[in-house]
């Protein structure tokens, strides 16, 4: 979103400058050069070009990654949309060229709708590069067409390009910060709901494309005609929209469905509103690209605000009520100057006052919530990866113990008293699969472990004194956090190395590791590493385990069944493949599935295992093995 924010503000920024200094003629030209300029970067293929390097940050080397595969084109394509409205007024080719900007956002809406649910799940990525460089192309051909069209008849219709000394009335200063602030409020609106539904809900697809398909319906809707914005309506329904968001952060849970259902209707009001007022505060057509400028630069700070700025300053999520906070003091702003024009300065004062005391009382209120905790909370830290805490349970009693979530998704707990603390519990307590896993090798020498995953250490403590254990984990704080706070790494007898990165990049970089038991932890949450599950990267497992190694992988998810998508890579890779489940026993053994991937005959034939085996359901295929050219998470879920 960052990146999109900033493309739209560097496209708006140069249609606007090319409109106030350049005529009619001059635009096309330079335009048609920026579009076949635009084909240097196509097709897309941005796997060649950058490795991830874990020590650097990771939001920079992600723009700069889009920057140098998407840059040009989606320059080019943010630019048009304001240009060919602009063009379009110039030769009187139509009376509102703002619903132009409707229109676009209509195929917008399309596009994205139809991605998850049509384009990811029939083609593959390859495909789909192919069909968008093609696409694109015959977009660049209309575009070169509509500049030639235009070109030829602004002899006859375009005035003079408008130059700092026009007669244009001065738009003033307060308008200019509202284009700004409205759609930097709704961008900060569309990401904290984001954040907040796939923090508590689940990181999938469809819950991003939702509230960003609601936010560009408030564009559809609101830009298309004025008719459609109505404060007597909206106005109402923003105010029952605040106490719905504030009864969510506030009061009880509600379920998946009421919860998605509640956080998209206070979305769609309250973008609408924002919407609404930016179209009502719209200039005349001359000053277009002035005001489209101003929205983008909006954007992009509100995605700037959510992206690169809360993770610095704040630990945990806040900015839902940040943007509730922001929305509510606009139209406040918005409704006194409205009292201004529409009754006299003696009466409209008792009116301003109560709108500004409603709205610090909100404003309050929404500030109490951002600073609620709760009390159990020990240590909380937030970067790119998300927030991770640190929680105790018991505390004082003999007990008690220290747990990791991240989001809402746990990664594991140590209880805090000798000689509890050294035992594995949670997912990895005794009759878990990685208890299968470690208990068939353990009288073996010198065991060579691998993991994807570090969590806070639990898997570690099945490692003896003679085994070496390699670790590979992404998140720097996870692995600051499993040292402060945990003892696992600290009590183990083993040799550990830890190497922070992608475990992926990391294992195509290093020679054949020969790991006895190889583990990936990767998947407890519901924030898929797609990249971890390809055929192309279990081959690579494979490279780094011995013949007879075992892969032991932990599935469980509130919202995924990998256990399909496992069996198919079993059966594809030439591996056996069971899943093993352990039941919830107390608070400190949970419930776990495990799914172990192996060659070895003696540990498939052990009893234990083959009753695993003849117990589990019968979902085991029917689903299309992911590669790195295709995944569908939708098939997976529950």
């Amino acid at each position: 979103m960052l990146f999109f924010q900033s493309c739209l503000v560097a496209g708006y920024g140069y249609a606007h400058l090319s409109v106030r200094y350049l005529g009619l003629q001059r635009q096309t030209q330079l335009h048609i050069v920026f579009l076949l300029l635009a084909l240097i970067q196509i097709p897309i293929s941005p796997s060649e070009l950058h490795e991830f390097d874990a020590a650097q940050n990771p939001t920079l080397q992600i723009l700069s990654l889009l920057i140098r595969t998407i840059g040009v084109p989606f320059f080019v394509l943010s630019a048009t949309a304001p240009l060919i409205q602009a063009w379009a007024s110039g030769i009187k080719a139509t009376t509102n060229p703002y619903r132009l900007y409707a229109l676009s956002n209509v195929a917008a809406l399309a596009a994205l709708l139809s991605y998850p649910f049509i384009i990811e799940p029939m083609f593959n990525r390859q495909l789909q590069a192919q069909a968008w460089s093609i696409t694109f192309a015959v977009f660049i051909a209309l575009c070169i067409y509509c500049a030639f069209a235009t070109a030829s008849r602004s002899k006859t219709h375009a005035p003079a390009p408008s130059r700092s000394g026009d007669n244009t009335p001065r738009v003033p200063i307060v308008s200019w910060l509202l284009w700004l602030m409205l759609p930097a409020t709704a961008v900060t609106l569309l990401l904290s709901v984001t954040n907040q539904l796939t923090r508590d809900l689940v990181s999938i697809p469809f819950l991003w494309v939702l509230p960003l398909s609601v936010y560009l319906l408030t564009f559809i809707i609101a830009f298309d005609n004025e008719r459609w914005y109505r404060r007597r309506l909206f106005l109402p329904l923003f105010a029952l929209s605040l106490a719905w968001i504030l009864y969510l952060l506030l009061g009880e849970a509600l379920n998946v469905t009421w919860t998605i259902i509640v956080f998209m209707f206070a979305l769609f009001v309250l973008c609408m509103v924002c919407h609404g007022e930016l179209y009502r505060l719209r200039p005349t057509a001359n000053q277009l690209t002035g005001y489209y400028l101003m929205v983008a630069l909006g954007g992009a700070l509100g995605s700037a605000l959510v992206s690169v700025l809360m993770p610095i300053i704040s630990d945990r999520y806040i900015e839902l009520q940040i943007a509730a906070s922001m929305a509510t003091i606009l139209v406040v702003l918005l409704l006194m100057k409205h009292v201004n024009v529409k009754v006299s300065l003696t009466a409209g004062i008792p009116i301003q006052v109560a709108l500004a005391i409603g709205a610090s009382f909100i404003v309050l209120v929404f500030v109490h919530s951002a600073r609620d905790e709760e009390p159990d909370i020990v240590y909380q830290a937030r970067n790119f990866y998300g927030v991770l805490t640190v929680g105790r349970d018991n505390a004082g009693t003999s007990d008690e113990f220290l747990w990791l979530r991240n989001g809402n998704s746990y990664h594991g707990a140590q209880a805090t008293t000798a000689p509890e603390k050294l035992l594995p519990i949670t997912y990895y307590s005794p009759g878990s699969g990685i208890d299968m896993a470690m208990s068939f090798s353990a009288g073996q020498p010198k065991r060579r472990i691998g993991m994807i995953g570090l969590g806070i250490g639990t898997a570690i403590s099945y490692a003896g004194a003679q085994d070496s254990v390699k670790v590979y984990e992404i998140n720097p704080d996870v692995v600051e956090i499993a040292q402060r706070h945990f003892t696992y790494l600290a009590d183990t007898t083993a040799d550990v190395k830890l190497v922070l990165g992608d475990a992926r990049l990391s294992l195509e970089k290093e020679l054949p590791q020969a790991f006895d038991i190889f583990v990936l932890d990767a998947f407890s949450s519901d924030a898929i590493p797609v990249h971890l599950l390809t055929r192309e990267a279990f081959e690579l497992y494979l490279k780094h385990l011995t013949p007879d190694g075992i892969i032991a992988v932990l599935i469980s998810s509130w919202h995924f069944d990998f256990q399909p998508l496992l069996t198919e890579m079993g059966k594809t890779l030439g591996l056996k493949t069971v899943l093993v489940t352990n039941a919830s026993n107390s608070a400190q053994q949970w419930g776990s599935r495990w799914m172990i991937l192996t060659k070895n005959d003696q540990f498939m034939s052990q009893e234990f295992i083959q009753l695993q085996k003849q117990r589990m359901p019968d979902n085991m295929g029917n689903v299309r093995l992911w590669t790195d050219e295709f995944s569908s998470p939708f098939q997976l879920l529950k």
